[in-house]
């Protein structure tokens, strides 16, 4: 049973016998009414569950936690030195691919961590770290397949909520996504009465007239005044998810066009509906897309088409300027529906932040990055015909496009851990931190570009063990993941040879080294010579016998040795939606019914902090060793374009 899992249904012959044992102690109960057994853990069950088990489901027993330090001495000279063991158990990856089939009774939505933790978890952290608010992120990660492509993972803490689920095409994602967001266990966890106010007074100025600030600003769907308390709103919202989820069953193979283009149409409203809550109870919301084969992606024309076009359609409806729907404010043509609009003011330096941020992530997905921008160029550019000509003044919605696996978006990646977990790394210490992940979890061919995913779980590794550590300390960590994602230029043998040196203890001559790194004498004998050539690899003599060590420190290189890390033309780009002018304030057929609110109509002072991280643009260009300016201003250009749209698959309007 997972950590914060809490139900199992039981097969004959299988946990039968277990189960039973379970419950004698007190630590599980057994519904025997149905068909099949259902089983619950008790509190106590409950509290064996976060004692004794770790973040990766790993049994560990209450006295591990307090052997003192008589009882065992450190193996190193240095008593600061520690040597981290490979990861037992699954590793993340592992782990979240095995999904289990909903076939078989697994659940649609599953917990990525247990939902009671009272900080982040290193999964969470995983996962959430490399995100950038208000962008399409993208991370060339070598994932593998859900076991049920159609299971979606959760995860929150109080200021933040992630959401995992694999791509399937459009309209199986869209369903996807509604399903979790607004799942039993978000509405259980998340979505709460305690934090939405039971009638929703928590996400509004309680002196406003609430359903109207809901209804006609922030233009949430299926939500009338019958629905104005959480439970009504509730019972509603989740009868409208089951049909359209039904609906959805029945038309994922189907020929019809007109019936999958009202349920897009259905499915696109149901999510900008709930991620505007989720913006408005103060939650920084990230979709994490999953794209298992992006080579057969890549190839095929119309998939291809289909996914970049699904992400133009999706992503500009999540966005939102103060209280205000940002599609309803850029796009929406319907007469009935502009009048509903409440009024507002545009501030000429504001724009529209999105409610919902994105990762997308694949083997090779960062080739996808200029078909991803000009296909969201193309959608921005379809802003109301009195926007684009400047009759009628608007907030633009820029969208950057981020690589999340050049040398700036890693240097952030470790300037968030080092803010987070307060470490105090000097400037030359980030740097060469940096240049360390960009050679140890890149591709064979560069070490311009690195997994970020890699880079977090190494670094909070090392955190485990040293609260500053130094990159010979993460190296060490980063040689506990698994040998296909560790220095990848390297052969996998002699991969297998330097993790194990940089894990040992004391210096290993070549018996030790062919037992602990599970190799072959042969392939021993192929690869020493490269895993010496590695220059903190170096040679000791042992009672007259030759042992294989790793260096303290790496060999010192010269200036004019290091490699320089130049940055790709774009390191990301930035899609906007339209020019501004200073125009007054906007009336054009908006509600005419004054709105006295202590809600400004502009971005900045409207609501919760959504910024998960306050590092600027201008660190993409900063050296880590130069003083950081103070203003905000990002050196990127903002690339515009007026494209044709195009149909998706089946002939789909998304």
């Amino acid at each position: 049973m997972r950590k914060g899992a809490y139900r199992l249904y039981s097969a004959k012959g299988t946990v039968s016998r277990y189960v039973l044992d379970l419950e004698a102690r007190d630590l599980v109960t057994i519904d025997r009414r149905g068909q099949q057994n259902t089983i619950q853990l008790t509190a106590l069950g409950q509290t064996a569950v976060e004692a004794c088990l770790d973040d990766a489901q790993a049994l560990i027993h209450p006295n591990q936690r307090q052997l003192g330090e008589r009882l065992t001495a450190t193996p190193q000279k240095l008593t600061s030195t520690v040597s981290p063991r490979r990861a037992e158990g699954p590793t993340t990856e592992e782990w979240i691919t095995t999904t289990g089939t909903t076939d078989d009774d697994a659940e649609y939505v599953q917990w990525l961590t247990d939902p009671k933790a009272s900080s982040p978890t290193k999964r969470h952290q995983r996962f959430a770290i490399p995100a950038t608010d208000d962008s399409i992120t993208l991370v060339d990660d070598p994932l593998d397949a859900f076991e049920d492509g159609r299971v979606a993972y959760l995860s929150h803490t109080d200021t933040e909520t992630l959401v995992i689920c694999q791509w399937g095409g459009p309209l199986a994602t869209l369903g996807r996504l509604a399903s979790a967001l607004l799942s039993e266990k978000a509405l259980e966890h998340i979505l709460t009465p305690t934090r939405l106010g039971h009638q929703f007074e928590n996400i509004t100025d309680s002196a406003e007239d609430t359903p109207r600030i809901i209804q006609h600003g922030h233009q949430v769907g299926w939500f009338s005044d019958d629905e104005a308390t959480y439970h009504a709103w509730r019972d509603r919202i989740t009868t409208v998810r089951d049909q359209l989820l039904a609906r959805l069953a029945e038309l994922t193979n189907s020929d019809d066009t007109a019936a999958r283009s009202d349920l897009f149409a259905d499915l696109h409203g149901l999510v900008a509906s709930v991620t505007q809550l989720y913006q408005a109870a103060g939650l920084n919301l990230t979709t994490t897309l999953r794209v298992p084969d992006t080579a057969a992606l890549a190839r095929n024309h119309k998939t291809r088409e289909d996914f970049c076009e699904f992400l133009a359609k999706t992503v500009p409806k999540q966005s939102v300027y103060g209280i205000h729907s940002g599609y309803r404010l850029l796009f929406e043509e319907r007469p009935a529906k502009l009048c509903r609009r409440l009024p507002y003011d545009v501030d000429p330096t504001d724009q529209l932040d999105l409610t919902m941020s994105w990762v997308i992530a694949g083997p090779t997905i960062t080739e996808l990055h200029e078909e991803i921008t000009t296909t969201l160029q193309a959608e921005l550019a379809t802003v109301r015909k009195t926007i684009a000509e400047g009759t009628e003044d608007a907030p633009p919605l820029s969208i950057p496009v981020r690589d999340a696996t050049t040398y700036p978006a890693i240097r952030r990646v470790l300037e968030k851990i080092a803010m987070t977990h307060d470490v105090q790394w000097t400037p030359r210490e980030r740097q060469r931190l940096v240049r360390l992940c960009l050679r140890s979890f890149g591709p064979a061919d560069t070490t311009r570009r690195a997994c970020p995913y890699d880079v977090v779980e190494s670094l909070l590794r090392a955190l485990n063990e040293s609260h500053h550590p130094t990159p010979a300390d993460v190296e060490r960590a980063a040689a506990t993941l698994p040998p296909e994602r560790f220095r990848l230029d390297l052969a996998p043998t002699a991969t297998k040879l330097y993790a194990t040196l940089l894990r040992a203890d004391k210096p290993l001559g070549r018996s030790e080294l062919l037992k602990r790194a599970d190799i072959s004498a042969s392939s021993y004998d192929r690869r020493l010579r490269d895993v010496r050539a590695l220059d903190r690899v170096c040679a000791v003599q042992v009672d007259g016998h030759r042992r294989w060590t790793i260096r303290a420190t790496r060999a010192q290189q010269s200036a004019g040795t290091l490699e320089t890390h130049q940055q790709p033309t774009t390191p990301h780009q930035v899609v906007t939606s339209h020019a501004t002018g200073q125009m007054p304030t906007h009336s054009a057929c908006a509600e005419s019914k004054p709105v006295t609110t202590t809600h400004s109509m502009t971005r900045n002072s409207t609501h919760h902090c959504r910024r998960r991280h306050p590092l600027g643009d201008h660190l993409d260009g900063q050296p880590l060793d130069q003083p950081q300016p103070t203003t905000m201003d990002s050196d990127h250009s903002t690339v515009q374009a007026s494209l044709p749209l195009h149909s998706n698959q089946r002939g789909d309007t998304q």
